[in-house]
């Protein structure tokens, strides 16, 4: 298959994705760069809480009730913006601003000097650099779109997918381990929607998987990370320009999170991240300009995504409450200092310490509860403090190679916010929130601080990894925004220094005169950073595409499924009935046989609880032939066959699944085989079907 008959997969993406936030939130009024960059995150949350109320109604999650769904919702968005429309007709003034979600980029961005059409495709451009950076290194490393993640977690986000389009059912609430038995929690935002693009096209799950993997990274990336430089930074033409080109040059994310795990929801979830700060940076008052004490309309839209978030992982959430707890900080300092001065209010700042002091609280109560259980982190610290240190400063973590530029942005940004600290302290404080929980991670001891501080990302490395870009590529905007800012002064022409005489117009001075209208030119500094941006694709990424490019490839010795087992899965459907169910070991990748071959199989994850039928199944079947039990849970579950990978598993268990240990040397009675491929081989029993 080739990445050109993907096409219709990408656009059925695109508009699962974005189409309902998109349409609920131009019927509220949002415009321009919210509009595009806030349409993703809406729709996860659109289509994550709509599958948790659907089985409360008894109707089914599909792309019919998504699309009934955003009607309603944008339907009840227009009419809430008219009603309120007219009572500003009545004299509401104050409502207005309201009612047309007035956010930040609702205005035209500043020319800044630059021609209008430039500023126009600013944003546009912004945005495809990294699009089709990205984008590009999605392809290289999947290989072909069919083609899927060979690693440990992928045996769960295959089958979770397909289980969703198949049941139509895809509530986070009881996605859990996929079987009856194991119904729990499990954030499942991803993979609803993915779920929406198989059930609207028919495609593949690994193709959908692959082209929303691309979407998240190549598109929704990008859009969240302008949005949040545009309310961190200002909404200014070289901060948002660089924040598009720049954010294409983190090996921690987008990349990472698809080369290790794979990660898919900490993927979409932090995709996601630095919009839901933006908003909060906005509704707070904090953004650049626009200094003001509550935004209501991005506090309402905060809220809205905030749930998306949380459903496409809980982790993420908190990643969130860490990071905006300097910009609740800040907000609080600047009433105070407003009172010192004078001005505001005298209750507001007591009133703003209260609420500082309340989200502490909230999110340490969330910090304690809202992580995983420690049998399932088994990462340790492996580097040294100071190594840590150069990484986060590096933008390379987890041993990647020092991105240079990068490297000197971020310290250029530094100096900008230490030189303007009274306003920037809390952008500076962001980064180190997320640099410590990096380096508390990766090389403090095992003990109960470092499990306090990360355990709620499993104490792994590679999650705390891939947050670290969110909060550096504020400091390495405003490097390089200084940077082009100071080209330019160094550039300006100094006309009182001109000896009279007109030796003004000799060469030399023309010369001078010509290079400094180049470099002092606004053109210029845009197109520096888009320089800057080609920059940061040099050797730092080296090693995660080639890490992306290992995993996703299909060989004789891949660790999840070999070239043989995926052919003997691909003749699956012609040879076991579609009512059938397979028996497997998940850990040798068996269990696949339901996503890619849409056969049910016993054991869809490698975790999960079994009923005892299942349990008896996966440690008795083959000895169908003689235990009239076994035979009943056969014929009861319809499990008729099973599928025998070798002893090539994924992760090492502790309790292998003995049910098929004697079907390699043909020693089990009343159970032929029916297909092989190499090692590969498909068995039926005919002990329980024969009268």
């Amino acid at each position: 298959m080739s990445w050109w008959a993907t096409a219709p997969a990408f656009a059925s993406t695109v508009l699962v994705f974005f189409g309902p936030g998109l349409l609920v939130l131009a019927a509220a009024g949002v415009r321009r760069l919210s509009l595009a960059a806030l349409s993703a995150p809406l729709s996860m949350t659109i289509g994550s809480c709509l599958a948790v109320v659907l089985p409360f109604v008894g109707v089914a999650f599909n792309p019919v009730s998504y699309l009934v769904f955003t009607l309603c919702l944008a339907a009840a968005a227009l009419l809430a913006r008219r009603l309120l429309l007219r009572n500003d007709s009545a004299g509401l003034a104050p409502v207005r601003r309201f009612g047309d979600l007035a956010l930040v980029d609702n205005q035209a961005m500043p020319r800044e000097g630059l021609p209008r059409w430039i500023t126009r495709l600013l944003v546009p451009v912004a945005v495809a650099f990294p699009a089709v950076i990205i984008g590009g290194r999605y392809i290289a490393g999947f290989g072909a779109p069919e083609n899927f993640s060979q690693t440990f977690d992928n045996v769960y986000h295959l089958n979770a997918i397909k289980h969703i389009a198949e049941t139509q059912n895809g509530s986070a609430l009881s996605l859990g381990n996929l079987t009856e038995a194991s119904q729990a929690f499990y954030p499942a935002a991803m993979h609803d929607l993915m779920a929406l693009v198989v059930m609207m096209t028919g495609t593949s799950v690994p193709v959908a998987v692959n082209v929303g993997t691309i979407v998240l990274g190549a598109l929704v990336w990008p859009l969240s990370c302008v949005f949040l430089i545009s309310r961190v930074i200002g909404y200014r033409p070289i901060p948002l320009l660089a924040a598009g080109v720049l954010c294409a040059g983190m090996s921690g994310f987008p990349y990472m999170m698809v080369a290790f795990g794979v990660l898919y929801p900490n993927h979409a979830a932090i995709a996601l991240l630095p919009a839901a700060l933006g908003l909060v940076v906005e509704a707070l008052g904090m953004t650049p300009g626009r200094r003001r004490s509550f935004s209501v309309s991005a506090g309402l839209l905060a809220v809205a995504v905030v749930p998306g978030l949380a459903l496409a992982h809980p982790s993420t959430l908190l990643a969130l409450l860490a990071f905006a707890g300097p910009v609740v900080a800040a907000r609080a300092v600047r009433e105070f200092q407003g009172r010192r001065g004078g001005t505001g209010e005298r209750s507001r700042p007591v009133l703003w310490g209260i609420l500082f002091v309340l989200y502490a609280g909230v999110t340490l109560v969330a910090w304690l509860k809202v992580r995983p259980s420690l049998a399932f982190a088994p990462w340790t610290p492996f580097q040294t403090n100071a190594r840590a240190i150069g990484e986060v400063l590096g933008s390379a973590p987890m041993g990647a190679t020092t991105a240079w530029v990068l490297l000197i942005l971020t310290v250029a940004g530094i100096y900008v916010a230490a030189r303007q600290f009274r306003d920037m302290w809390w952008i500076l404080m962001m980064f180190v929130i997320g640099g410590v929980l990096y380096m508390i991670v990766s090389s403090w001891s095992l003990g109960w601080f470092r499990t306090f501080m990360t355990g709620v990302w499993y104490n792994d490395s590679f999650r705390l990894a891939a947050l670290l870009p969110v909060v550096t590529l504020p400091l390495a905007v405003l490097g390089a925004e200084w940077l082009t800012g100071l080209l330019r002064r160094i550039g300006k022409p100094r006309t009182a220094e001109e000896p009279a005489g007109g030796a003004g117009t000799s060469p030399v001075a023309r010369t001078r005169r010509a290079v400094s209208g180049i470099t002092s030119s606004p053109i210029t500094a845009a197109a520096v950073v888009l320089v800057l941006g080609v920059g940061t694709q040099g050797g730092t990424l080296s090693g995660v595409q080639t890490r992306m490019e290992e995993v996703f490839a299909l060989e004789e010795e891949s660790p999840l499924l070999t070239t043989d087992e995926l052919a003997l899965l691909q003749r699956v459907p012609d040879l076991v009935p579609a009512d059938g169910v397979i028996v497997g070991n998940p850990r040798t990748g068996a269990s696949l046989v339901y996503a890619l071959a849409d056969r049910r199989t016993v054991a869809p994850h490698i975790f999960g609880d079994r009923t005892d039928a299942e349990q008896t199944l996966l440690d008795h079947w083959d000895e169908a032939g003689y235990n009239v039990s076994v035979c009943d849970d056969i014929t009861r579950e319809g499990a008729l066959w099973a599928l025998d990978f070798g002893d090539q598993e994924i992760v090492p268990g502790d309790e292998p699944y003995i049910g098929l240990r004697a079907l390699e040397d043909g020693s089990a009675p009343g159970i032929s085989l029916v297909a092989e491929e190499g090692d590969a081989r498909l068995y039926r029993v005919d002990a329980c079907t024969e009268s």
